[in-house]
């Protein structure tokens, strides 16, 4: 982890401080761990759930990894892509970092389907669950 990257967010209020609680990360993580294969067990049904199960796998192992770190993102719009500016800067990986750099390309897909009506292809929810599985397998690792 690059502490001063995390600590430069906090500083700029992107995180912010708060009591570390392994307890509660391990459940997200655990809850991150059933969304995924939620997404792969749909994606053949319905592509813009199996994407938007998939991207909140990847959120929520990096929201455990922030947890478990006593950190949580600051207040305020765009949080979704504060938790992906955390992940670049906790991990000092450039190969997470291409993941964590697709979490935000999934992010938009994401938002795209969700509010503006965009199709999603069975290669974007591949995409997606691909990024996924490294990101929460990144958080397994590290967490351990």
């Amino acid at each position: 982890m690059s502490d001063e990257e995390v600590q430069a967010l906090v500083a700029r209020g992107v995180l912010r401080r708060v009591q570390p609680d392994g307890e509660a990360a391990r459940r997200e993580l655990a809850t991150a761990e059933r969304h995924l294969a939620t997404a792969a067990r749909i994606a053949d049904d319905d592509e813009i759930a199996a994407l938007a199960v998939a991207y909140e796998a990847a959120r929520k192992a990096i929201a455990s990894h922030m947890r478990a770190n006593g950190l949580r993102i600051g207040g305020g719009e765009g949080a979704h892509a504060r938790i992906g500016a955390y992940a670049l800067a906790a991990f000092d990986d450039p190969i997470l970092a291409e993941n964590f750099h697709a979490f935000d390309r999934v992010r938009q897909l994401r938002n795209r389907s969700q509010y503006d009506a965009f199709s999603v292809e069975e290669a974007d929810v591949v995409f997606a669950l691909e990024q996924a599985r490294a990101i929460v397998a990144a958080v397994e690792a590290d967490l351990e």
